[in-house]
């Protein structure tokens, strides 16, 4: 029963894993010819499914694997939040390398523009998923003042979540409204931005520790 619970359970992650490389089966015609040891240009998009897709798995064994030794209280609260993490990433690194193959065999849409909507979209999803993770060792905004207390982790990972959820929103806004590669150094601005949202919950947490003990010293006190 349990593994049949469990295949039901991670079939869509199982298809997210193949469909980049079905999708390659699909268009192998007009795709240069596969050469695992060779490293020039026309072996590029290989590499890069390879590589997204290979780290993706990493990932996904790791969310699979790691919660059977976290303990069993945070494992069970958590345990939707596995999948749907593990679910959300596959979605996400499926996708974005469908892209590649496509722009490879040049269809005719703006790849670049869906990739970077397509980043910002997860990171959305993301937002959503945040207020919902109960206090863990292993996923969220894990640092010594969110874990040193209950009602910290909470507020933080609710802000966090809106934090994600606006940037995000910002993030696909921009990827509609203009050219998303309008200068070199772009995608070194996108990572300071990513960076710079999740600092910010951080810090965030961080004040919530000295409000709260503030307050514990001033009960001390009076």
């Amino acid at each position: 029963m349990k593994k049949t619970e469990f295949i039901k359970r991670e079939a869509i992650n199982w298809l997210f894993i193949l469909l980049p490389f079905i999708y390659i089966f699909f268009v192998y015609d007009r795709l240069p010819q596969f050469a695992p040891f060779q490293m020039d240009r026309d072996q590029g998009i290989y590499h890069a499914v390879l590589f997204v897709m290979g780290v993706s798995l990493l990932f996904y064994i790791t969310l699979l694997v790691k919660p059977s030794i976290v303990p069993p209280a945070a494992f069970n609260e958590n345990l939707k939040n596995f999948h749907r993490m593990r679910t959300l990433m596959l979605a996400f690194t499926s996708l974005l390398c469908m892209t590649f193959i496509s722009e490879k065999i040049e269809v005719p849409f703006n790849w670049g523009r869906i990739g970077f909507i397509l980043a910002f979209s997860y990171m959305m999803a993301m937002g959503n998923l945040y207020p919902t993770i109960r206090n863990n060792f292993f996923i969220g905004i894990r640092n010594s003042w969110t874990q040193s207390n209950e009602l910290i982790w909470k507020k933080t990972h609710h802000f966090a979540g809106k934090v994600f959820f606006a940037g995000g929103l910002a993030g696909v806004l921009y990827g509609i409204l203009f050219e998303v590669y309008p200068v070199w150094y772009m995608p070194v601005i996108l990572v300071g931005y990513v960076f710079g949202l999740k600092f910010i919950p951080t810090i965030y947490s961080y004040w919530l520790y000295r409000q709260h003990e503030r307050m514990t010293h001033n009960k001390k006190a009076a």
